[in-house]
């Protein structure tokens, strides 16, 4: 039984809106989804597993339709959703009243309910949010019928605040393969059997690396899933290391020469670490003016000449201060304290 995974689409969301491309980024969730969709008509997919926040915030009716036409394009495909923490069940959400397609089964439950899809032998496991949050593990200590059917899980949680639960307790139990969302990391989190699908696309620049979708197959011997990126978007961490003497021109050319090597789809959190020249500091909002540079992150040390400083400032508290650290143990917690609190003392 060849099944897709996704969860986390976030229809909707408008990450980098104050960016150039933050236009194009708003249309990214939705061409997503549709190739989802697309490859589930051309593999001849029979099951659609969505485990939860399809949507950013609670559905408009029309962006309901549009999901419900987009999923009237594979008959052949069961799909299976709930609601999770950003797009849940509210006293007057649309989810409530929308008519699903024969092949479509949202299950607005908020305790465990079976989705029974004889058709393909599978059961679903499920619920949906009814708040923003559910600090409980609603998921365990559910028995299943064995009765040669494949049992999945769908579910949506994995933090403190949303729905907790435990690897290991979920690894023991009784499902044929249990389809997480929530974080957004794709990864297998027990070997294929216990899969986080991630976002199909990232939200923030706090998702990086590759996000996309599972497929797989289920058979009498187990399950074998793969994951597959889109790339209409990726942030990538750089890590540029810059002493006293590098220059705000110089670090631009630098940033550049890496940006045209990169594919267009890549976006850039640039973090800065090393020593900087306190008299002449990098123009951060140039380098984040460049093309794909997403976010840019000051994690430098200003240069000091601490002798000449303690020199100036021995008879204030400054110097004392100086001295104070310069006698502890030179570990690395030492060192940012020197840095931080220098720099505090001075801007005061």
């Amino acid at each position: 039984m060849k099944f897709i995974h996704i969860a986390d689409v976030h229809l909707g969301a408008k990450p980098d809106k104050d960016k150039p491309w933050g236009k194009e980024r708003e249309g990214h969730s939705w061409l997503a989804f549709t190739e989802v969709i697309t490859k589930a008509k051309e593999e001849q997919a029979q099951l659609l597993l969505i485990a939860g926040d399809l949507f950013h915030r609670q559905p408009l009716i029309r962006e309901l339709k549009d999901v419900s036409y987009q999923f009237s394009r594979i008959p052949q495909t069961q799909v299976v959703l709930i609601a999770g923490n950003r797009d849940y069940l509210g006293e007057n959400s649309c989810y409530r009243t929308f008519s699903w397609g024969e092949n479509v089964h949202f299950i607005k439950e908020q305790r465990i309910h079976c989705i029974d899809l004889e058709g393909i032998g599978v059961r679903v496991y499920g619920l949906s949010y009814g708040r923003r949050e559910i600090q409980e593990d609603l998921c365990s200590g559910i028995s299943v019928k064995e009765d040669g059917c494949y049992n999945i899980l769908l579910a949506h949680g994995g933090d403190e605040k949303h729905m907790p639960f435990e690897e290991g307790t979920l690894g023991k139990a009784p499902y044929d393969y249990v389809a997480l969302g929530h974080i957004h990391k794709p990864m297998k989190m027990i070997g294929d059997r216990v899969v986080m699908a991630g976002a199909l696309q990232p939200v923030s620049s706090e998702d990086t690396g590759e996000h996309g979708y599972f497929m797989g197959e289920l058979e009498k011997d187990g399950v074998k899933v793969d994951f597959y990126p889109l790339h209409y978007c990726e942030y990538v961490s750089l890590n540029m290391k810059v002493n006293k003497d590098i220059t705000t021109d110089a670090l631009k050319d630098v940033l550049v020469e890496q940006i045209k090597k990169a594919p267009v789809y890549q976006l850039f959190k640039v973090n800065l670490t090393g020593s900087r020249d306190s008299s002449a500091p990098i123009e951060l909002e140039a380098l984040a003016r460049l093309e794909q540079v997403a976010q840019v992150t000051d994690r430098c040390h200003p240069e000091y000449d601490f002798e000449k400083l303690k020199l100036k400032y021995q008879q204030q508290i400054l110097g004392r201060y100086i001295e104070a650290l310069e006698k502890m143990p030179q570990d690395e917690i030492v060192k940012k304290a020197l840095y931080y609190g220098v720099e505090a003392l001075l801007a005061e």
